[in-house]
């Protein structure tokens, strides 16, 4: 049983020292835009293995009307409604924006001329409109991947260090000093919210784009920052047709590569949202066609063969795909559905299977005759079908898909449900040999657990992928969507999940072949087997008080508290037992009566009935350090500064710990003069997650958590 811990909780940072508020450190400064996807900064270019630069936004990779265009109408002129890049404002907001073209692999491309970027927008009338237009002055350049814009213009991001920082958007486009200098249009405080989109075009000097070529063009750095009179509003920026490129067939996508598709949970008419992570980290495309939407081709079909991978690009946009988690404000969580059943009937050999449900989806029972929880269509059996509010009934007739007799006397069956499908169509991918495509909740409430993925390559060969055909789903790395090499090229790869997943244990069954009927206990599938909702660890007179709620649990046998004084090595303290199995709030308490002095890590251990478990976040409790910090940016991307409340001198030792308190990064310096700030590279960090920063000196040591 997995033990999911929500990202807001592993995130919630609580203050050990009273320090300086960070914006009177340092302004506030996130972007969004390439800083995202490809944070790397330093040296860029290309890369076959794990990195973080490479996934170049890109347009004009073939022609419009050509059926296996890279980039259709993507960023250009004329473009229709569903393959725009879209940045959402409120009246009075600001966009800052800016970009850097580099030269792509096209002859014709080594001299892309001057570029326009137009902001535009629909009026109350439906008529478009030209918000604001801004111009980029070419350079030459004949290597490829070399910078061919005029640097020290407006607009221009010279650096992906300046990208990281963001935009300058103080005094003057003066400051934070180590931003870029944007381009900006800010709509009347008057203005209604609605969504502006921006075209990227070749002009002549005149600046029109009527008889000028329109050459392929790679973008490396790119950021649409929109902010308020006082703060960064991420999750404004996305685009329902994503084309991107890797700059060669073998070259991977960065380890950063994750989009968040927007997802409209219909029994709530399209009004709140379901929102994933889907990670195209590792995938090995030229040029690439990203979206994501409810069926996923528009082949003939039931729903079965609409979400086929196919040999054409069958694809279509229809969900908005977003670089970082859409703004709650403006994009609203779905509620939550209530917990699925499921009851088993069966008479004149065949079984019935009744899912009762109070959201519309999608429901599954697969049915494991070899119990080795993978599926092959001569063993096994797997039902599947829409559902709709209330009782949803699944016959099964005795046979395998294949349609031969089930003689197996043993069963193992799984009940799924789900609500708001999602499909993922890639088109022409080279390879997805190493990391396939894979998928995490966000929200609601399952922040950061892994999801189940599904796929059908059976048009594109039984070669294609192992399996080619996975209708139980996969939630691991092992177990991602994965294809060979050049298998993927001028293909539709799609891949599917549902926006939230309930899903119950393997039930072990008998069967009798003979009568045809199997029996199952009532179940209760649930989106989480140990959903925890709350964990601090607080220092109090009588040692250190331990506090967590769950939501829900499902054979849970009892929690352990684990305590480390060095974020390393964790001991057990104490333990307390679980409710069990349980679908309402529950509270549980412990206190350490005999806490070491100094700063103190704890955990929690989730023990199962079958021995089964996982570690929870890692809470903090110091003592009295001498030193103290801030950090900045938090979020971090690249480089992590470190602010310290008194100067140090002489040896000092910083370490990163995990969630889980492993220690993945340690550094010794000697610091030769007295420093108030030091920097930590955090880019080969996995993105999406909590960490903490320790530094340690003769004295004392002190924490801080961060986000990356």
């Amino acid at each position: 049983m997995t033990l999911h811990f929500p990202v807001w909780l592993r995130r919630s940072a609580r203050p050990f020292l009273l320090l300086a508020a960070l914006a009177a450190i340092a302004p506030e400064a996130r972007a969004e835009g390439s800083k995202n996807l490809t944070p790397g900064t330093g040296t860029r270019g290309t890369a076959t293995g794990a990195n973080n630069f490479v996934g170049y936004l890109q347009h004009n990779d073939g022609d419009v009307a050509s059926a296996t265009s890279n980039s259709r109408y993507f960023l250009k002129e004329g473009a229709p409604a569903d393959q725009r890049l879209y940045v959402r404002m409120n009246g009075g907001e600001t966009l800052y924006f800016g970009v850097r073209r580099i030269r792509s692999n096209d002859a014709a491309a080594v001299n892309n001329g001057r570029l326009r970027l137009q902001v535009k927008y629909l009026d109350g009338n439906n008529a478009e409109q030209v918000a604001s237009t801004h111009y980029l002055e070419p350079q030459t350049t004949s290597t490829e991947g070399a910078v061919n814009l005029a640097p020290s213009q407006p607009g221009y991001i010279a650096t992906p260090e300046e990208a990281a920082a963001g935009p300058r958007y103080l005094a003057g486009n003066t400051s934070p000093a180590a931003g870029y200098n944007p381009f900006v249009y800010a709509p009347v405080a008057s203005a209604p919210a609605r969504d502006y989109w921006v075209e990227f075009m070749e002009v002549d000097a005149a600046g029109s784009a009527v008889g000028v070529a329109q050459n392929k063009s790679w973008y490396d750095l790119w950021d649409f920052t929109v902010r308020d009179a006082t703060s960064e509003k991420p999750g404004r920026l996305y685009s329902q047709h994503w084309s991107f490129t890797a700059a060669g067939g073998t070259n991977a996508l960065s380890s950063s590569f994750v989009l968040y598709p927007l997802i409209p949970n219909l029994n709530f008419n399209n009004q709140s949202f379901f929102v994933k992570r889907v990670s195209y980290a590792g995938i090995q495309p030229f040029g690439v066609i990203l979206v994501a939407n409810s069926q996923g081709t528009n082949v003939a079909g039931n729903f079965k063969d609409k979400r086929k991978s196919q040999n054409s690009n069958a694809g279509y946009p229809e969900y908005k795909l977003f670089v970082n988690n859409p703004d709650p404000v403006i994009y609203p969580t779905s509620p939550r559905p209530n917990n699925p059943t499921v009851t088993t009937s069966c008479s004149g050999g065949v079984t019935t299977f009744t899912l009762r449900v109070d959201q519309a989806g999608f429901g599954v029972v697969f049915i494991d005759g070899d119990r080795n929880n993978l599926y092959d269509r001569t063993q096994d059996r797997v039902l599947e079908k829409p559902t709709v509010i209330g009782d949803n009934t699944f016959v099964w007739d005795g046979k395998t898909d294949a349609g031969t007799t089930m003689n197996q006397t043993n069963l193992s069956v799984t009940f799924s449900s789900g609500v708001g499908p999602v499909n993922f169509p890639i088109w022409d991918c080279e390879q997805a040999p190493d990391t396939g495509i894979s998928v995490q909740d966000v929200r609601p409430g399952n922040d950061g657990a892994a999801d189940y993925i599904f796929w059908n390559d059976s048009l594109l060969g039984p070669s294609f992928s192992n399996p080619y055909i996975n209708p139980i789903g996969g939630n691991t790395t092992a177990t991602s969507h994965r294809w060979a090499s050049n298998a993927g090229n001028e293909k539709l790869v799609n891949s599917y999940a549902v926006g939230l997943l309930a899903r119950g244990n393997a039930i072990q069954i008998v069967y009798d072949p003979v009568s045809a009927c199997a029996t199952t206990p009532p179940v209760v599938l649930q989106p989480l087997p140990v959903q925890l909702v709350a964990f601090t660890a607080r220092a109090q007179r009588n040692g250190v008080a331990l506090q967590w709620r769950t939501a829900s649990e499902t054979h849970s046998a009892y929690f352990e508290v684990e305590r480390s004084v060095d974020g390393r090595q964790f001991a057990p303290v104490g333990r307390v037992a679980a409710q069990g199995t349980s679908t309402t709030l529950q509270q549980y308490a412990f206190i350490d009566v005999t806490p070491p002095a100094g700063p103190l890590y704890y955990r929690l251990h989730q023990l199962d009935v079958d021995g089964t478990g996982q570690h929870s976040s890692v809470e903090v409790v110091t003592g009295s350090p001498a030193e103290g910090f801030t950090l900045y940016p938090n979020p971090a991307t690249a480089t992590l500064h470190v602010q310290l409340r008194n100067a140090l001198t002489g040896p000092v030792t910083l370490r990163i710990l995990d969630a889980t308190g492993r220690v993945v990064w340690q550094e010794q310096r000697t610091l030769p003069a007295s420093q108030r700030v030091l920097d930590v590279s955090v880019t080969n960090l996995p993105t999406g997650r909590s960490y903490l920063l320790q530094v340690q000196t003769a004295t004392g040591s002190v924490v801080q958590r961060f986000v990356k």
